[in-house]
């Protein structure tokens, strides 16, 4: 719970009694290695927070599916489209390692936004910047080539990409596992 409230803090600024509240409102949960956290044409009915563990977020598209995001220790995970509007979502979220996760539901996110003292602050800048991220990534898929796409895979995820699985990494940077190891080889060639 510590590390939950140390990440909300590096929006907002917490008193007492509003980690108390924190404390409240989330509860603890374990998911084992390939056990899914959202399963498409479910509706996410959870906000949670990575203390320890890794997962994966896809889509699912006719022949395969694509991974478009990692969540790791510290990190929030959402399908914020279901979580908000209450619909069923198309995005599948799995862990790829055992993950211990602190969830809160949809109503008591009202509650945190509500009772936690700058609630609705860390929702507005937390938002802010999942929405930077998502445009930044989605822009570099369509303007960038495979290359470039696999650097911004290191810079994003070089804290945790020696525990990815090569195919899940060519899977992100939009590419087969043997393109990515041709573009892995040119850039050891530099």
């Amino acid at each position: 719970m510590q590390q939950l409230i140390e990440s909300i803090s590096k929006y907002v600024c917490l008193a007492d009694a509003d980690i108390t509240v924190i404390e409240s409102l989330f509860i603890r949960k374990e998911l084992k290695i390939s056990e899914c956290f959202l399963q498409a044409g479910e509706m996410c009915n959870e906000f949670a927070f990575v203390e320890k563990g890794l997962l994966r977020h896809s889509i699912f598209k006719a022949e395969n599916d694509e991974t478009y995001y990692f969540s790791a220790e510290n990190d929030f995970v959402c399908d914020y489209e279901s979580f908000i509007n209450k619909t069923p979502s198309n995005k599948e979220i799995v862990a790829l390692e055992d993950t211990i996760l602190y969830l809160i539901s949809y109503e008591n996110m009202q509650k945190f936004y509500k009772e936690v003292s700058t609630g609705e602050r860390f929702g507005r800048l937390f938002l802010e910047e999942l929405f930077s991220k998502a445009i930044k990534h989605i822009i570099s898929m369509h303007t960038d080539n495979a290359g470039q796409r696999y650097l911004n895979f290191l810079k994003l995820y070089r804290h945790i990409q020696q525990r990815i699985p090569q195919y899940y990494i060519a899977s992100f940077v939009g590419v087969t596992p043997q393109s990515l190891s041709r573009i892995r080889r040119q850039l050891v060639k530099r």
